[in-house]
């Protein structure tokens, strides 16, 4: 009797301590009138703006300064923009949310931080001596392509350098990874270990020992579950997400849409719809109370496609949608990355020193699918009847060209009719599918940094000049009228979208080539609404978000600068002052 009264005790407890958390929800926006600015609305109706007149979140109103002057009496605050540009927030379309928060307190040996092969491995060696016998290293960012003189570590020399220490690193593209034998052994994976997949391996020597390389997710999948339980804690984690969070918001993005979590049960979950959602929940409430989760404040929106293989965290599908944060669909891979041999082509890659010896590709490799096409088919089927949004990677022009006729195989068995079902990356995008693409309503969001960062070695050394000519066909997109996104595929790189817009509207790369120059996007502000209003129809929420409209909600951005009177070449030095979500100021 009196452990249950004890327990009884707790019980209660526990609800009034969540009853006070669940009263602190987002602060309804009171009326406030925006005056004097640039308002860059992308309404067709009415393009630009000078007042906007908010109240609980919503655009009440947007006009003139003479159309709005009714509403001072009743705004708690005015403010004067002063002539300052203002823009729909940006939506992130393609992020990896729960990948960035694991990854943002490792070591970064990039070539963002680093030139050359002696810096890394001296900075790498360095960063060694801080660490303590026995603890973990962990570095990202290993990447041949921009530091050109790059050598990939051997597990001989990390065992040499971290002979105590089990060590694991992450490449750019988040496709390969290297380990020492101390991580390997504490995975518990050695020479006979079997590989998940003939696409996801240990790498070998010629004698068939492990040689410190681990290809794609499945593989390297064993060193995350155990990072999760010694070196990144939840409590970590939430700390970690919560500035991932604010630095979308920093960036100008409103609203991110993961693509593809990459998680193994619902507890990240909890974390992720405590930092996004409108409305606390119990739960998350008293956990934030006991601080295993971080305070709730306005962070952007946030929406998932989950991964193939997580279908037991799909929640049941309903029509009521939740505005802030929700699952909206699940993702599949065709393909892998063009850095590691396995994008899958027409013609092979070109036989070079960095394709064969950096980047490990066979010699006139074309890259495979992952999966068999009957069984990308079946995937479409199953969750297209379930109503769920399906995503597919796919990056080579012969991946883009069989997913492509997956779809249609099936277009007399499933009605496409009100989809939106989604290609991904499509680096070698073949334009002859213009038409097959409207008539399956499939729309494509392209990953532009592949042609900033990676376009001069993918004419030099990778595709060659023909086919890099040809990659990333934003202006015949544009041309047949296909609603199109761009993305950063954070953290490969980071989701700066004025970076993105300035390379679709110049295709210049790192070094100022110019590729596909007859691919350039139409205007600055087609460029504009692949990241806002078209990003928002990508996932079924242009009525609600994505443009400045009456109605909809008042997630906008301040800048520095008009982007529309700004030189092509000064984009991405475009800041965004202040970033407003629901109406509440989130940076």
């Amino acid at each position: 009797m009196k452990k249950l009264l004890q327990i009884s005790l707790l019980i209660l407890s526990l609800l009034l301590i969540s009853y006070v958390y669940l009263k602190q929800d987002f602060k309804k926006t009171p009326p406030t009138l925006y005056t004097n600015g640039h308002i860059i609305t992308l309404n067709q109706n009415q393009p630009f703006a000078e007042s906007m007149y908010i109240e609980d979140g919503k655009i009440i109103e947007i006009g003139t300064n003479k159309q709005l002057e009714k509403y001072s009496s009743k705004s708690k605050s005015i403010i004067d923009l002063k002539g300052a540009s203002v823009l729909p927030g940006f939506i992130d379309p393609h992020t990896h949310f729960s990948i960035s928060m694991f990854l943002s307190k490792m070591h970064d040996l990039s070539g963002f931080k680093h030139n050359t092969n002696d810096e890394v491995w001296k900075d790498f060696e360095s960063y060694v001596k801080k660490k303590k016998k026995g603890e973990w290293i962990i570095c990202k960012g290993i990447d041949p392509i921009l530091i050109h003189d790059l050598t990939p570590p051997s597990i001989e020399y990390l065992d040499k350098i971290a002979p105590e220490n089990p060590v694991l690193f992450f490449s750019q593209s988040l496709h390969n990874y290297w380990a020492n034998s101390k991580a390997f052994e504490l995975v518990g994976i050695n020479k006979k270990t079997k590989n998940p997949s003939n696409q996801s391996y240990y790498g070998k020597d010629k004698k068939g020992n492990l040689n410190g390389l681990i290809v794609e997710q499945q593989a390297v999948k064993p060193f995350f579950d155990i990072l999760k339980k010694e070196v990144l804690t939840s409590k970590k984690l939430g700390i970690a997400a919560s500035q991932v969070m604010s630095n979308y918001a920093k960036n100008g993005n409103t609203t991110i849409v993961s693509a593809g979590i990459t998680i193994q049960d619902e507890k990240p979950l909890i974390l992720f719809k405590h930092l996004s959602n409108y409305k606390p929940e119990l739960l998350g409430s008293f956990l934030e109370k006991i601080g295993f989760l971080p305070e709730r404040k306005q962070r952007p929106r946030h929406f998932m496609y989950m991964r193939y293989d997580m279908e037991h965290l799909m929640p049941k599908q309903t029509k009521k949608r939740n505005d802030f944060y929700d699952i909206i669909g699940i993702k599949h891979w065709y393909d892998g990355s063009p850095y590691t041999g396995t994008m899958y082509l027409k013609s092979p890659y070109l036989n070079t020193e960095l394709t064969n010896i950096k980047m490990h590709i066979p010699i006139n490799s074309k890259g495979k699918a992952l999966i068999k096409k009957d069984s990308l088919k079946n995937f479409i089927r199953k969750y297209h009847l379930k109503g769920w949004q399906i995503t597919i990677h796919t990056q080579g022009d012969a991946a883009i060209n069989e997913v492509i006729d997956a779809f249609e195989e099936l277009e007399n068995e499933l009605d496409y009719s009100t989809s939106r079902h989604r290609l991904e990356h499509c680096l070698l995008f073949p334009t002859e599918n213009m038409d097959r693409l409207k008539r399956l309503h499939l729309t494509p969001s392209f990953h532009i940094n592949h042609l900033y960062y990676y376009g001069d070695a993918l004419k030099s050394d990778i595709l060659g000049e023909q086919r890099a000519e040809k990659i990333l066909p934003i202006k015949t997109i544009e041309e047949n009228n296909i609603k199109y996104s761009l993305h950063a595929d954070q953290p490969m790189f980071e989701s700066n979208p004025f970076r993105l817009i300035q390379t679709a509207v110049e295709r210049k790369t790192i070094s100022g080539n110019i590729l596909g120059k007859n691919q350039t996007t139409t205007t600055i502000i087609e460029a504009i609404k692949s990241l806002t209003i078209n990003a928002a129809w990508q996932i079924n929420m242009e009525n609600k978000i994505g443009s400045l409209e009456k109605g909809k909600y008042a997630d906008f951005i301040i800048l520095n600068r008009n982007p529309l009177k700004t030189k092509p070449s000064e984009l991405s030095k475009i800041e965004c002052v202040k970033t407003f979500i629901n109406g509440n100021l989130a940076y």
